[in-house]
């Protein structure tokens, strides 16, 4: 598949819009290095390691490592989802609220609008490669009442599951931004970025039932190769020591299928109600 490469730094066309956004808005000599610091971490995130069906075998021995940047993740967000009596999905909205709301006081909101063209354009990178992914995986099934031009009739589609996954990492990617620059406290998005470092394809908090308990877990999704199984997503939930689930492209998120053994798991809610399980 074309494979669109990760930069360890930004590039001249990179660099020179970011220039002229921190001349037009006369951003102060401290934030700079901030703004840039986040800009090019979110830059040197590596779309092509993320897509390119890994054999299982080879991933499951790195399932100890991601169990702990998930285990940091959902304590990142804990706090919030307490204070707020909420979801960990719906709580992560408000660090980026929080943050949103301080650009304003401070002056930095239009600059941190235009600077998020360049995460932005690092979240379509992603997206692209997404989809070339797709196209060399196994994907479900098509109706013949759906309309395959406009993709408007489902949110089933192996080409709206790569919007998707564009859409959530333009959403986390400039969420860390807003909060690196505007604050001196901890990124509740840092363990979200070292998931997509890892290699997260997409990453979502999902309400979970297994042998009658409930539970809001963290999925991350993975673009694997599973013996039997093929080209495919893997679906890790937190805790999980190897991967037990997976989907084709397109599938619905409350369709996991096992692995190889049923093993009692039912998605039961997604906050995003693009996804409703009903």
């Amino acid at each position: 598949m074309p494979v669109f490469q990760k930069q360890v730094m930004l590039d001249k066309y990179q660099s020179d819009i970011l220039q002229k956004i921190i001349k037009k808005y006369k951003i102060s000599q401290d934030i700079i290095p901030k703004i840039k610091d986040a800009i090019t971490r979110i830059d040197s995130i590596d779309q092509a390691n993320t897509f390119r069906y890994e054999p299982a075998s080879e991933f499951e021995k790195k399932i100890q490592h991601l169990n702990g940047l998930k285990e940091k993740a959902t304590k990142a967000f804990e706090p919030f989802a307490k204070m707020y009596h909420t979801s960990l999905c719906a709580a992560m909205g408000v660090p980026m609220s929080e943050s949103i709301e301080s650009s304003k006081e401070t002056g930095s909101y239009s600059a941190i609008y235009e600077l998020f063209g360049l995460t932005n354009a690092k979240a379509k990178m992603f997206g692209l490669q997404a989809m070339y992914c797709a196209l060399e995986g196994q994907k479900n099934d098509t109706l013949p009442s759906y309309n395959i031009v406009f993709d408007r009739d489902s949110p089933w589609t192996y080409r709206n599951e790569v919007e998707h996954m564009e859409e959530y990492a333009r959403y986390h990617f400039n969420s860390y931004v807003i909060h690196h620059i505007q604050n001196q406290d901890e990124n509740p998005f840092e363990p979200v970025i070292e998931l997509y470092e890892f290699g997260a394809a997409d990453f979502i908090f999902m309400q979970t039932e297994s042998n009658k308990t409930r539970k809001e877990r963290l999925a991350t999704f993975h673009t694997l190769n599973i013996p039997d199984k093929g080209n495919v997503i893997a679906v890790h939930m937190t805790g999980d020591q190897s991967i037990l689930h997976y989907r084709r492209w397109g599938d619905p998120y409350f369709a996991i299928k096992p692995t190889k053994q049923d093993t009692g798991l039912e998605i039961i809610g997604i906050a995003d109600q693009r996804f409703r399980t009903n």
